[in-house]
């Protein structure tokens, strides 16, 4: 009987998978070859997930003293090359998560897969979520192209919501293809939502169809049909982008709205006052003139 001390502890997140005994590390099930030093600070973050390991602790674990100088480049260069194998990001962090001045921390996660859970439309709130390449059938270059510059731009204005993580263009390319099942795809980036669509091309029409999809129960949260002139959106992609974005935005972060809203009545009200101080300064100062 094999001893359970023993047995292998294997770590999953979003679509890649760690082995702290043998020092594999696996995304979409291929093993990544990685320099020996990143396998180890990816290990010592995966130790405690959700807390910041310092840079001097970093060092003194990873690179005991007079083994290396310039310990600040190599480390620097080691969470670059994970990052960049997870296909992860410094500015929009899913896994690995910079503490200025501190350290890194690996974003919490549960170690073993687990379905994602979302409630209805006005339960809870999406926090995280793909926005999956469109399909265009037949394959065109001109018309990938252009899908992809809308994706990404989808992407970076998804990535602005606050509350909202967004997986980067780079972990989600791969996800592509008409009979791509929306449901088991966001499983296996244990997204709670994906938003996927299609790109058609009718004459001198574009047909652009996106709809939101709740990834546990299968049900349509939002759905938008677009039809342009190609011209239109050949010339601008990012315009019709953009307005996708706004129409998410009022279920991804339905109180936005209001927060704008309060602010902009702030900011006249503000704006108000300082004229009427204007106005009651000129005025003092105009008799006061007149006075002497």
């Amino acid at each position: 009987m094999k001893n359970p001390a023993l047995a292998p502890r294997v770590v999953h997140f979003g679509v890649c998978e760690f082995n702290s005994q043998t020092g594999d590390l696996r995304r979409h099930g291929l093993k990544i070859k990685l320099q020996p030093q990143a396998l180890k600070v990816l290990s010592l973050l995966l130790e405690r997930p959700g807390e910041i390991r310092t840079r001097e602790e970093l060092q003194r674990r990873l690179w005991p003293a007079n083994t290396l100088r310039d310990f600040e480049r190599c480390l620097n260069k080691s969470v670059h090359v994970l990052r960049e194998a997870l296909g992860d990001s410094a500015t929009n962090p899913r896994y690995i998560e910079t503490a200025i001045g501190v350290g890194y921390r690996f974003i919490s996660i549960s170690e073993e897969p687990k379905r994602p859970v979302l409630g209805r439309r006005n339960g809870r709130r999406i926090d995280c979520l793909a926005v999956l390449p469109l399909s265009s059938e037949p394959a065109d270059p001109e018309l990938e192209f252009l899908a992809r510059r809308i994706v990404e731009r989808l992407i970076d204005n998804i990535s602005r919501l606050s509350g909202i993580r967004v997986l980067a263009y780079s972990t989600v390319q791969h996800c592509r293809g008409a009979d791509l099942d929306p449901r088991t795809t966001g499983e296996k980036l244990f997204v709670r939502a994906v938003v996927t669509g299609e790109i058609v091309q009718h004459n001198d029409e574009l047909v652009l169809h996106v709809e939101l999809i709740d990834v546990s129960s299968g049900t349509q949260l939002w759905g938008a049909l677009f039809k342009k002139p190609y011209s239109d959106i050949a010339e601008c992609p990012e315009r019709i982008a953009d307005r996708i974005s706004h129409q998410l935005r009022r279920i991804l972060a339905p109180d936005m709205g209001g927060r704008r809203k309060h602010q902009q009545e702030r900011a006249a009200r503000q704006a108000s006052e300082l004229r009427s101080e204007f106005a009651a300064g000129a005025t003092y100062h105009s008799i006061g003139l007149r006075q002497r």
